[in-house]
């Protein structure tokens, strides 16, 4: 019996695009995207043309949690937390009530590479809304009684983190050491003990014109170099961190949940990697879930533990991680059973030795056609997709080659990308009821 904590429903409307023949696949034209490097070395990407009336812009800056030292760990969330904070010139009552009077929507993302502002508004109103979203990053003051009052939203940002996402994180700080393994939740002894001169020091170093993109949809290039100018930013050096390598491990967190959550993974391959693409298919291979709300999903992973007996509910999603110079590939596992052994050894035995079949490849590849596609549509998903790119890489792919690299990842590629997973020592994590939870050696 399957269960729903991993489920995502599917537009209907756009399957039949999706589950087109080849030729049909290869015919889909993407949005125009163009870009630009600036003589301050800020990157701008934008997709002008794109077929909506509302603007979106982001600015992002490599400043997420990798970069971060032992001493401020977590200081990326508790910076994305402080957002729209006062600045030198404006008050946080000013900001938001001027954005709110002009119907925009202000929020701010971070990961383990990035944090990213973005803004989204009416073309009619975007460049009156800039004025505020650009003093929010630049001049950011982070004043302490602010700070303090802002708090108890950090402490509710972390009540609500879900187990899915915790045990994702313990499964990076299994497989890595540093870097990428750096947690990007703000840790519990740092909530307080992170004040005004660690924020500001902390943006002084990473926010630049070197480290930052700024990326948009519906709004032309040349506004992008007028924020670019408009921020400001000092001229200062690229954000560097180790390199990360991976190593592999075993943690887990006993809480007191019904349910177990475990995270398997591998070493992948970064995202710039030739084989990137030969790694996705194979995600949808092993199965992200079902593609239909309390439905059985037709991946390896799901099938190989139901033929297992398993009479409890689960769920199971394969995971692709993709960085600038890493990458981890496994599963995500949540099982409400008493001894989550038989179901975990079932998945293991899929992820080391999975059915790489020529239909199975097939049906890997048009649902992962289907999801680019299905991205696409929305343009807070375009805008996604390039400053994703664009921070990893530099550049951005455009949609079509997207699609032919997909239509070109042939059965022996998959089988390799499998095999070299199947190779690579594992990391396992386990978060709540971890009580039955076997270890690695025993898998």
């Amino acid at each position: 019996m399957s269960m729903s904590t991993l489920k995502t429903p599917v537009m209907n409307s756009i399957a039949k695009r999706c589950y087109a023949n080849k030729a049909a696949a290869l015919s889909i034209k993407g949005p125009q995207v163009q870009t630009k490097k600036l003589p301050n070395n800020s990157l701008v990407v934008a997709v002008p043309d794109y077929p909506t009336n509302i603007g979106r812009v982001s600015v992002t800056f490599l400043a997420g949690s990798r970069y971060e030292d032992p001493e401020n760990a977590g200081i990326s969330h508790l910076v994305r937390s402080s957002a729209g904070l006062s600045t030198e010139s404006s008050s946080t009552f000013s900001i938001i009530r001027n954005l709110g009077h002009l119907g925009t929507n202000y929020y701010v993302t971070s990961d383990r590479e990035t944090i990213t502002y973005t803004i989204e508004a009416h073309k009619e109103n975007l460049v009156s809304s800039l004025k505020y979203y650009i003093e929010s990053i630049s001049n950011q003051t982070f004043k302490p009684w602010e700070l303090s009052d802002n708090l108890k939203r950090v402490e509710y940002d972390l009540l609500t983190v879900s187990p899915e996402l915790r045990v994702l994180d313990l499964a990076h700080k299994a497989a890595y050491r540093n870097a990428l393994g750096n947690t990007v939740f703000l840790p519990k002894y740092n909530v307080k003990k992170l004040g005004s001169e660690h924020l500001l020091y902390y943006v002084k170093k990473n926010f630049n014109n070197q480290n930052a993109i700024i990326s948009s949809v519906g709004v032309d290039l040349d506004t992008l170099v007028h924020v670019s100018e408009d921020l400001n930013l000092p001229n200062g050096d690229a954000s560097c961190s180790p390199k990360s390598k991976y190593f592999g491990g075993d943690l887990r967190k006993s809480k007191a949940l019904d349910v177990t959550y475990l995270a398997v993974v591998g070493e992948g391959v970064s995202y710039k990697d030739s084989q990137s693409a030969s790694y996705a298919v194979l995600q949808y291979l092993l199965g992200k879930g079902s593609s239909v709300k309390w439905g059985v999903g037709q991946g390896v992973l799901e099938q190989n533990i139901l033929k297992s007996n398993c009479s409890d509910n689960f769920a199971v999603s394969a995971v692709n991680y993709n960085y600038s110079d890493s990458g981890l590939f496994g599963f995500l596992l949540a099982y409400n059973g008493k001894d989550v052994s038989n179901v975990l050894k079932a998945a293991v035995q899929s992820l080391r030795s999975p059915t790489v079949t020529e239909t199975e490849v097939c049906r890997a590849k048009k649902q992962l056609i289907f999801s680019l596609v299905s991205a696409s549509e929305s343009s807070a998903g375009v805008l996604e997709n390039i400053t994703y790119q664009a921070t990893t890489t530099g550049q951005v792919i455009p949609f079509e080659k997207l699609i032919a690299a997909v239509e070109a990842v042939t059965i022996e590629d998959v089988k390799k990308a499998a095999s070299k997973v199947a190779g690579s020592k594992l990391s396992l994590a386990g978060y709540g009821n971890v009580a039955t939870t076997p270890y690695l050696d025993n898998l």
